[in-house]
């Protein structure tokens, strides 16, 4: 069965820029390339000190690399949920409250679940090592919960995205199995890479995660498992047909 990208509006819910690109960036691409929406929300931009070789970056700096991606990508939308507020890496420490309130619009904004009313929510794993996307995936598990569409909007199709490392987690049970393959083309994958340059604070060499070889590896990969050249793989929640 297949999927019209081009009728969907999607939202993609990224606890940091650079999540939409490394979780779903070839989805993205495709959907732009069909004709869909791509709406993104970023749940946290912050200052933040990394292991890298400037030793880390601003939330100014994350701001303008998110501007540039979101042109590169042609983005419909985006909305930064927090920002300079010290959130990131920290994510974890908020009640789940209010990070359902920050996928639910309070205060208002336009990519808030019952404004945009996405047919497509994609979002992160969260069986991840990282704690914020642990925080933001169950938040979206809360937001999301099974109800009748009268009350509160159910998109049809619910994902969550992996990354490289997702495998990392220390859990007694393995990552969400991968059940749903996205054949991405050739220009799909090298528009993911590309996007990333674009958060050029976050972009590493191999055999970094983040880095161009491991990218397309794992786009190698999911194609070998569901018979095509390059795919994304993702938990599917939920599929109304």
């Amino acid at each position: 069965m297949q999927v019209d990208w081009g009728q969907q509006r999607v939202l993609v819910i990224a606890p940091h820029p650079d999540d939409e690109v490394i979780g779903c960036g070839g989805l993205v691409s495709r959907v732009k390339r069909e004709g869909g929406q791509v709406h993104v929300l970023y749940v946290a931009v912050d200052d933040l000190v990394e292991y890298s070789p400037a030793g880390g970056s601003t939330a100014e700096q994350r701001m303008a690399e998110i501007e540039h991606v979101a042109q590169f990508l042609s983005m419909d939308s985006w909305h930064a949920g927090s920002i300079g507020e010290r959130h990131t890496l920290r994510l974890d420490a908020l009640p789940r409250c209010e990070l359902v309130d920050v996928l639910e619009g309070r205060p208002e904004h336009g990519v808030a679940l019952p404004v945009l009313r996405p047919t497509v929510v994609v979002a992160p794993e969260v069986t991840s090592y990282n704690q914020d996307h642990r925080a933001v995936g169950q938040a979206v598990l809360t937001a999301l919960r099974p109800g009748p569409d009268r009350w509160r909007h159910q998109p049809r199709l619910v994902l969550t995205y992996e990354q490289v490392a997702d495998f990392w987690s220390g859990a007694s049970t393995a990552p969400h199995p991968r059940n749903f393959f996205v054949e991405l083309s050739a220009s799909d994958v090298d528009r993911k890479i590309a996007a990333l340059r674009l958060h050029e604070s976050q972009w590493r060499d191999h055999p970094h995660t983040r880095s161009e070889e491991a990218l397309r590896g794992l786009a190698a990969v999911r194609g070998a498992h569901s018979g095509t050249r390059y795919a994304e793989a993702f938990h599917c929640l939920r599929w109304r047909v």
